[in-house]
C-alpha cells in the first residue's frame, strides 16, 4: 500500500517540469491523445470541404442554366424583344401576355376575308369594339399626354395604337369595295382618296417599325410548276390579343362620353 502511493507521487512530480520563465507546465501523457478523436476531427473537415465544393458546383450550374434560358428568350423573341439599355419603352396600361399561334389558321380569316357580307360586317364591327378607353389620370401623365379629352364621370378618352391600324384595314377593305360601301349619296372621293393614302402609309410604318423577322421558305406545289409557293414552318410569338380586347371592352367608351371644348 505505501509502495503503491510512494511510485504514483513519484510519477506525478516528475510530470511537473519548470519552464525558462518559471511557469510551470503538466505534458499531456500520451495515452491522453486519443486517436478516434484526431480521425473524427479529420474526417469533418474532409466533410465540410466536400459540402461547400458541392454548393460551388451546384451554383455553377444554376447560373449557366438561367445564362442559357436568357440567351434563347432574347434570341427567339424578335417580336417581344427584352428590355434593353438605353431604349425608352411607350407607356401602355394593357396587360401584355405573349402566346405562339399559326398566322394562317388562329385568326378566324374566313369572316374577314371575301366580298361584303353581314357577317363580315359584324365581324369587323367587333373587332373594333374598345376602340376608345378611358384613361386615367396617372395613365395620362405617364404616357406624358397634355391637353387631353374629358369624359363625363371622370377620367380621359384614348386608345391603344393597334386600334388605328385597325381602323385602317377596315377603310382599305371598303374601299376596293366602293359599290357595296360607297354607293349610297354623292361622295367626297378626294377625301375618301387622302384617307386611304393615309392608312396605307401608316400601315407601312408599322409594319416598318416591329417587322416579323420570323424565317419561311418556299416549296413547290401541285398548283403551279412556275413559282414555287411561301411555305411558313414556324409559329409565331403573338400578343396575346382575345386578353388585351377583353381588357379594352371593358373600358370602351364612345364619342357620346365625351366632354366638348369649352363654350361649346
Amino acid at each position: 500500500m505505501g509502495y503503491s502511493t510512494h511510485t504514483k507521487l513519484e510519477r506525478d512530480t516528475n510530470m511537473v517540469h519548470t519552464t525558462e520563465a518559471g511557469s510551470e507546465y503538466a505534458p499531456i501523457a500520451s495515452e491522453d491523445e486519443d486517436p478516434d478523436i484526431l480521425r473524427g476531427f479529420h474526417a469533418v473537415r474532409i466533410w465540410r470541404w466536400r459540402f461547400y465544393a458541392l454548393l460551388f458546383f451546384s451554383m455553377s450550374i444554376t447560373a449557366l442554366f438561367i445564362a442559357s434560358l436568357l440567351y434563347i428568350l432574347n434570341r427567339d423573341s424578335s417580336s417581344c424583344p427584352l428590355e434593353m439599355p438605353n431604349i425608352k419603352k411607350p407607356y401602355s396600361p394593357a396587360p401584355v401576355k405573349y402566346v405562339n399561334r399559326n398566322l394562317t389558321s388562329d385568326f378566324n380569316s374566313s369572316k374577314f376575308m371575301g366580298d361584303p357580307r353581314p357577317e363580315l360586317d359584324t365581324a369587323w364591327h367587333d373587332l373594333l369594339n374598345g376602340t376608345g378607353i378611358r384613361l386615367s389620370a396617372e395613365d395620362v401623365l405617364l404616357a406624358k399626354a397634355t391637353d387631353v379629352v374629358h369624359l363625363k364621370g371622370g377620367g380621359y378618352i384614348g386608345g391603344l395604337g393597334i386600334m388605328h391600324s385597325l381602323h385602317c384595314l377596315k377603310r382599305i377593305k371598303q374601299y376596293i369595295h366602293p359599290e357595296y360601301y360607297y354607293s349610297q349619296g354623292e361622295q367626297d372621293w378626294d377625301d375618301i382618296n387622302i384617307h386611304v393614302d393615309h392608312c396605307l402609309e401608316a400601315l407601312r410604318t408599322q409594319v416598318l417599325c416591329r417587322p416579323d423577322l420570323s424565317l419561311y421558305t418556299f416549296t413547290w406545289t401541285p398548283h403551279s410548276n412556275i413559282k414555287p409557293a411561301v411555305q411558313i414552318t414556324q409559329e409565331s410569338v403573338c400578343v396575346d390579343w382575345d386578353a388585351v380586347h377583353e381588357w379594352m371592352k371593358a373600358r370602351a367608351v364612345t364619342i357620346h362620353d365625351v366632354i366638348g371644348p369649352l363654350g361649346s
